[in-house]
């Protein structure tokens, strides 16, 4: 049996701040885990790694999700397996949360989670806060000159080119940044927070170790059930268990630790230690509308730079210059747009990307792609067990435009994008009339191509849900599970609705936020 203060369960974006502030900020014996292996090798620092780990199962968990009528296999979740989680081996791209964001998340969660409080941890999370930070964030440093053309089109059709496009505010559009070190490497939770863990000497980390379930001793809880290599391992928690898990897996050790709906759990056999019906509930996704369209000219066009000959030439261009494509996140430029002229701030995020596909594959004929999503969804799913075995595929139900505002805006953004299409300079470069918005005439014909085309974010939230009403929440506004002692749960799962239009540097600036709030009930224990 092994002892520590605190237990950190999973080293995600959330995980690796939140072990990092608790064991930095006090001589607490920290132990942080990850069911995923270290995220060592060349494709985890090239920035376009990526897409060869996510094609693979070594470092990426897959989930199958029903949605928009389709079931099993339906759509695939992914979600990172390693040091980082999903900072290992997502699209790169910072943005904070604007004011109306942080406002969302404070009706919920009180004055503990105001601008101030959130604000602190995202200035020090990121360089442009004034006194440096763990992640250097920069644009691309090579930029495409139809990227530039968009954002131009973008400027006629009423999206202001702004010069530094790294927090969610006006209507607007620009290039977008991201943690990118100025080597040309990605920058992981892992890299920012553990690399240097070391000189941080209370702080203990280990990976392949899966956590099972909670062990309480009456109402608190006291230890944490995890395998490692077939066998059985007893972690003891002398003050607290942190699940950092995710919106998909820390709902799921609370259900296998007996937290959730009572039905469910006596289906599986798993005694109730606390009846909440609300665990696993409030699912909310990002669902991304991808256009693909055709350029005039192939030079415009990334789909002839990743295979061959070409491919060989930006990987020995990579590692030699640390430049060219796979030196580049995806996506090179977005715009925010108002869904409705009366809105105080955006509510729809447009991508830009160099390239375009053909199903899993780059699209043989060069193209770009430009993307829309409403960045604040009401539709809810939600996700629960199917066995009491971790490495059973869970159930998750995810509902999808469900409401009249999810529905209208998600037509919106296609409008803008065909707007932005149709519009001098970028309506020269692209062959407009062969994508799939030109045959889309009415309302009912965008709702479609949505329904057809859209994709996850891997931006899910709200399945452990905070709130000061325990009858609708999961944790409370001090991120504690309702109904037990000693466990809590601080990472994206507790965001009650979206707040950002992409999730990373939010939810490392929660779990900052909620290693302060740990800490601080500490000295009342």
């Amino acid at each position: 049996m092994q002892e520590y203060d605190y237990i950190v369960v999973g080293a995600g974006s959330a995980g690796c701040a939140l072990a990092h502030r608790l064991a930095y900020r006090q001589n607490h014996q920290v132990l942080l885990i990850e069911q995923g292996k270290k995220n060592r090798g060349p494709l985890f620092t090239m920035p376009k790694g990526f897409g060869a780990l996510l094609a693979g199962e070594k470092y990426v968990s897959r989930y199958q999700a029903e949605c928009l009528g389709k079931k099993i296999p339906g759509e695939v979740w992914l979600r990172g397996k390693t040091l980082g989680g999903s900072s290992s081996v997502n699209g790169m791209i910072w943005l904070r949360p604007g004011p109306g964001g942080i406002d969302r998340l404070e009706a919920h969660g009180g004055q503990d989670w105001d601008a101030g409080a959130l604000g602190a941890h995202l200035n020090a999370l990121d360089d442009k806060g004034g006194d440096g930070g763990f992640f250097n964030i920069a644009p691309h440093r090579a930029q495409y000159a139809i990227t530039g053309d968009f954002l131009r089109s973008c400027e006629r059709v009423g999206l202001p080119q702004q010069t530094a496009l790294t927090r969610l505010g006006e209507v607007g559009s620009g290039y977008l940044h991201y943690n990118i070190d100025q080597r040309g490497g990605r920058q992981s939770a892992a890299t920012a927070f553990l690399e240097h863990s070391g000189e941080v000497k209370n702080l203990h980390v280990k990976a392949g170790l899966a956590a099972d379930k909670v062990i309480f001793d009456g109402d608190r809880a006291s230890a944490l059930v995890c395998e490692k290599a077939g066998e059985q391992v007893l972690l003891t928690a002398r003050k607290e268990i942190i699940l950092s898990c995710g919106a998909l897996e820390s709902p799921l050790i609370l259900q296998r630790s007996g937290i959730g709906n009572p039905e469910l759990l006596e289906q599986l056999g798993i005694p109730l230690v606390h009846d909440n019906p609300r665990v696993g509930k409030n699912l909310r996704e990002h669902l991304i509308a991808g256009i693909g369209v055709a350029t005039a000219a192939a030079k415009d066009s990334e789909n002839h730079q990743y295979g061959g000959s070409k491919l060989l030439a930006n990987l020995l261009r990579y590692f030699t210059r640390r430049s060219g494509p796979m030196a580049q996140s995806p996506c090179h430029a977005a715009a925010f747009v108002k869904s409705q002229e009366q809105l105080s701030a955006p509510d729809i995020m447009l991508m830009f990307m160099p390239f375009s596909r053909d199903g899993e594959n780059f699209s043989k004929e060069p193209g770009v792609s430009l993307s829309s999503y409403a960045m604040y969804p009401e539709s809810a799913g939600e996700i629960c067990l199917t066995s009491t075995d971790p490495g059973a595929m869970p159930n998750i139900q995810m509902r999808y435009l469900q409401t009249d505002y999810d529905r209208s805006a998600s037509i919106a953004g296609l409008k803008v994008v065909r707007k932005i299409m149709a519009e001098e300079p970028l309506a020269s470069r692209v062959v407009a009339a062969n994508s799939a918005l030109a045959s889309a005439e009415t309302d009912d014909d965008l709702l479609a191509l949505v329904k057809k085309l859209g994709q996850p974010g891997f931006h899910a939230v709200g399945t452990c849900a905070m709130g000061m009403d325990r009858e609708k929440s999961v944790v409370d506004q001090r991120t504690r599970v309702f109904g037990v002692k000693g466990l809590r749960v601080a990472d994206c799962s507790i965001l009650p609705e979206m707040i950002s239009s992409v999730t990373n540097a939010t939810v490392m600036a929660v779990a900052m936020r909620a290693a302060d709030l740990i800490l601080e009930d500490a000295r009342h224990f």
